[in-house]
């Protein structure tokens, strides 16, 4: 049941990432979002849409002026679908990021915490490639992201 309730909701989410409608809602945002263990800096123009589950959230970005760059998400929240497969490819505070794998086929990066509250990053933009890594540059998931966060709340 969680599995389909989960796969409903990005697939409701990557049709609706244009407008605000029932299937999300569009965050305002000074710079960046919060997104369960992480702090995220938001581009210029770039939206953000956020879908909330019984136990989790997803929260979509993508510039509607810059399509053609690609969507992606992040799930938050301690059940990703996805599994952090192989050796570590980045850790940063008490986060471990690992290649994420889903139904055996690559589907983004899975940024997990000790204690297992995850993030899972995936969409277009994402190529299984050295240089995705940079992506998580915009990313804080330390304490100066989690006071950020705090601020949120």
């Amino acid at each position: 049941m969680r599995r389909a309730l989960r796969i409903a909701v990005l697939a409701a989410g990557a049709l609706s990432l244009g407008a605000a409608d029932e299937q999300g809602v569009v965050i305002p945002h000074d710079g960046g979002v919060c997104i369960g263990i992480a702090w995220v800096k938001v581009r210029d123009g770039e939206e953000v849409h956020v879908q909330n589950g019984p136990d989790f959230t997803v929260t979509y970005f993508q510039n509607p002026k810059h399509q053609a760059e690609g969507w992606w998400a992040a799930y938050a929240g301690w059940w990703a679908q996805a599994k952090g497969m192989g050796e570590p490819l980045l850790r940063r505070s008490d986060v471990v990021i690992r290649r994420a794998v889903e139904d055996g086929k690559f589907g983004g990066y899975l940024a997990e915490k000790k204690n297992g509250w995850q993030n899972h990053f995936f969409g277009s933009i994402f190529h299984d490639s050295a240089t995705d890594l940079a992506f998580f540059d915009r990313i804080d998931f330390g304490p100066a992201g989690q006071a950020l966060c705090a601020k949120r709340r």
